[in-house]
């Protein structure tokens, strides 16, 4: 009798589990948003973000492959102890969106973050806006 207690707890415990784990996972996803103005095609300085790990003053730097007519940057962001590097797609500037951009990796205080956001600016382009989610491994 006792044995098949145990069973019904533990199948109960897991089944729970299986319920909890999706549910905590996607509550996971925060929103993102941060300001940044750029003296250049290469360097930015951020203005207001949302996340502390990337206050303002935090500098993003973007590197590219060539000369850049692919459409694609790689910024680099040095936060806070630690330093992000993602990939931006700047081959779809339709609408507002400007260009879509990814981090998939950090170091220190960065370890295990993902950011999704979409790029777009002010009119006269002097203010960049990153708009999207962020979590954590």
């Amino acid at each position: 009798m006792r044995s098949v207690r145990r069973l019904l707890v533990v199948g109960a415990t897991i089944a729970l589990l299986a319920v909890l784990v999706p549910s905590a996972s996607a509550a996971s996803h925060k929103a993102f948003h941060l300001e940044k103005t750029c003296v250049d095609n290469f360097t930015c300085t951020v203005l207001w973000s949302n996340f502390e790990a990337i206050p303002q003053n935090t500098e993003i730097t973007y590197t590219y492959n060539g000369d850049g007519s692919d459409g694609l940057a790689y910024p680099t962001v040095w936060a806070v102890n630690g330093t992000t590097t993602g990939l931006c797609d700047w081959t779809h500037p339709t609408g507002p969106i400007q260009a879509k951009c990814t981090f998939d990796t950090g170091t220190g205080t960065l370890t295990g973050f993902h950011l999704a956001v979409r790029v777009t600016a002010n009119a006269n382009g002097s203010v960049w806006y990153w708009d999207g989610t962020y979590w954590f491994d």
